[in-house]
This record gives C-alpha cells, sequence and structure tokens, in this order.
C-alpha cells in the first residue's frame, strides 16, 4: 500500500519538500537492500541490485560530471553544490549561491550541467523572484566554480511558485535544453502548455551565448528530470491527478524547425486520457509508459538511462510517493515497468553522473545504485 505519510507531502510534484536538517558528511559504505524485489527483475533478465549509502547531503537533487574530471558534482536545492571525490562528500561547496535563491517549496537551485569541454558549468535555479535563471560559470582547475564569472543567460517568469521544472542538459553542439513546467497551480490554468507564445510547459533549445530558445517540444506538465542519452530525451512528467508519465524526445539534432516541434498533450491529455475539454492536440504523442496513482505512487522523481552493468540501456526511474523504484528497456516500444525497490525515502532523482547512477532522497540520503 501507499505510505500515507509520504502522499501527504506529495501534491504535483514534490510540494513542500521536507527538510530534515541533514548536513554534508563524509559517511559512505551503509550498504542498504529495502525492500529488494528479485522475482520481477529476473524475469527481466537484470541481477539483483543493491543500493549503497555514499553520502548525506542537505536536501540533494541533481549531480553532474565534467570532462577529464573523477568527482561527481552534487546540488544541494538551498542553493550550493557540492563535490564528490574518493568516495568522499566535500562539505565546502565549490559553489555557494544562497543570496541567489530561496530553496523552499519546489524552488531554489534545481540543476547542473557542464559544457563538453569541462570549462563551464550551467546551472538552473529559481531567483529570488520565483522566476527560472539559466546562468553559466567558468571552472577553475581545482573544480572551483569561479562565482564572479556568473553570467545570466535566460530568465523566465513563473507565474506560481510551484512547476518549475528545474533540470539543465548540455547537448553535444553546445546548446542547452531547458524542460520547463507549465507555470504552476493546477490544471494549467493559465493554457499555456500548448501555447507556443509562452516558453512554459515546453521543452527549450537555448543557447548560451545570448539566451535565444527554440521550442523543440510542447504540452508538458512538470517535466522534473531528464536525461539525454544517444539523441534521445528521456522526460519524466509528473502527473495532474491520475497518472505519471514517461515521455521521449527522439532525433533531437534533426528538430531544426518549428513545423517540427513534438506535441506531448497537456493540458488537452494527462496520458492518454482527455483531460482539459477546451484544449486540444491533434499531433498528441502518448507517453512511453505511464502509471496509474495508487500503490505506485503519485510523484514520478525523473530518471536516467544506465550506460552499465545489468541494467545497461534500461531507464532507471523512481516514485516520490511510493518510494518504487523501476527500470524500463530503452529499445522497446511498449516496455514492461520492472520493480527493483520499494518504500525507499522520499526519492526526489535517479540521475547519472560519471557513468554511474545515484538515486537522491530529499530526506539527505545519496544511494549508488550497484550490481
Amino acid at each position: 500500500m501507499i505510505n500515507l505519510r509520504r502522499v501527504t507531502l506529495c501534491i504535483g510534484l514534490l510540494i513542500g519538500f521536507a527538510s530534515c536538517g541533514a548536513q554534508t558528511s563524509n559517511e559512505v559504505e551503509s550498504v542498504t537492500t529495502f525492500n529488494a524485489v528479485t522475482d520481477e527483475a529476473t524475469e527481466s533478465g537484470v541481477l539483483p541490485l543493491s543500493l549503497v549509502e555514499v553520502a548525506r547531503l542537505e536536501q540533494p537533487v541533481d549531480a553532474a560530471s565534467r570532462f577529464g574530471d573523477d568527482a561527481i558534482y552534487f546540488v544541494a536545492r538551498g542553493g550550493t553544490v557540492h563535490r564528490f571525490v574518493n568516495a568522499v562528500l566535500e562539505s565546502k561547496p565549490v559553489l555557494d549561491i544562497t543570496d541567489l535563491t530561496d530553496g523552499e517549496g519546489e524552488r531554489g537551485l534545481l540543476g547542473l550541467a557542464f559544457s563538453k569541454d569541462g570549462s563551464t558549468a550551467f546551472i538552473n535555479y529559481t531567483n529570488l523572484d520565483g522566476d527560472t535563471t539559466i546562468a553559466s560559470l567558468s571552472i577553475n582547475r581545482d573544480g572551483i566554480f569561479a562565482r564572479d564569472s556568473l553570467k545570466i543567460i535566460l530568465v523566465i517568469d513563473q507565474p506560481f511558485p510551484n512547476h518549475n521544472a528545474g533540470d539543465i542538459v548540455v547537448e553535444p553542439s553546445g546548446m542547452i535544453l531547458v524542460p520547463m513546467g507549465d507555470g504552476g497551480s493546477a490544471d494549467d490554468p493559465l493554457r499555456v502548455s500548448l501555447d507556443d507564445s509562452s516558453p512554459l510547459g515546453k521543452v527549450l533549445r537555448v543557447d548560451p551565448r545570448d539566451g535565444s530558445y527554440t521550442i523543440l517540444a510542447r504540452g508538458l506538465r512538470n517535466p522534473w528530470r531528464v536525461d539525454l542519452y544517444e539523441d534521445r530525451l528521456w522526460l519524466a512528467d509528473v502527473g495532474q491527478g491520475e497518472f505519471e508519465e514517461v515521455s521521449v524526445l527522439d532525433g533531437l539534432t534533426k528538430i531544426t524547425s518549428t513545423s517540427q516541434i513534438v506535441d506531448f498533450g497537456w493540458s488537452a491529455y494527462e496520458a492518454n486520457v482527455r483531460f482539459n475539454k477546451d484544449q486540444t492536440s491533434a499531433t498528441h504523442r502518448p507517453p512511453i509508459i505511464a502509471y496509474q496513482h495508487g500503490d505506485n505512487g503519485c510523484s514520478i522523481s525523473g530518471g536516467a538511462v544506465a550506460v552499465s552493468g545489468s541494467l545497461l540501456n534500461r531507464y532507471v526511474f523512481a516514485d516520490y510517493c511510493s518510494g518504487r523504484l523501476w527500470s524500463i528497456a530503452t529499445n522497446e516500444s511498449s516496455p514492461k515497468m520492472t520493480l527493483h525497490f520499494d518504500d525507499l525515502d522520499s526519492p526526489t532523482a535517479v540521475v547519472r553522473a560519471n557513468e554511474t547512477l545515484f538515486v537522491l532522497s530529499i530526506n539527505g540520503t545519496v544511494w549508488q545504485i550497484r550490481n
């Protein structure tokens, strides 16, 4: 059954993240199996997995790695970035923008990515007015972010405090992909998600040189975490009242004009079910999978594609409310969800950094998936 305590914390995407005062520490290597599910995994040819606690951090929400650097950089929603190297999470941040953001509700420092050569960091955060802000910073040789180099690339007005999305991805071309939520509240009240005059509810391709952008996809509610893998963008879109969705934006490099914008349907549809009757989506692309609210949860936490181990080429994702973690095959048009873990503590994201998958809990735990 659903953990009702978690459900009360979860409206839309992780509204009102619970802060338990977890601090950065050097605690590592606490092996946890939870309710590891083996039957389904065995049927899918996946070896049993383990979750290894490798660090603790105040409200971790993202992780990234950069070229030529063995370190992994973990993002704390309150506004700091911490380096994890040699199995130790450094307590002193390599970036601190706590003066620029307010990490409460669905706001804060939400996303991090690096340029192809590792010399530049790109961050996605909500500023003190609550608006989405995309910025860049130079990285020193020692891995410290040059705070005085911070350059704001793009600011997008957020009409409500929720559905800020928050991820950021760098394409091989150097362009930035920014998934945007529909602006918040509920039911897409401003009807912006399918409106191409608004950047909300879209996937944007942003030019880091001047902040100009083009729309690659529309019809999204709150694609909290995304993952770029082999020219496919995997989007975990947090549902409204009934379904959680995973959608795939194929052939990114081939989308070069507005006539090729992919339409994922919100708010004309939630998953495959009609939602707002006054909205139309003639080219609605259904999600690759959708699960109904209930025992499976109520808020998808996002995921990433595994690039090694028995999960190779499988997309791994979790649900914040139920604490369940699944994977699906990336080479199937109608994949089956394989359950690996149950009742994890409030997972906010599944992310890949340095070819390793991590599960992040808003209550402070950073796990590594091993098999």
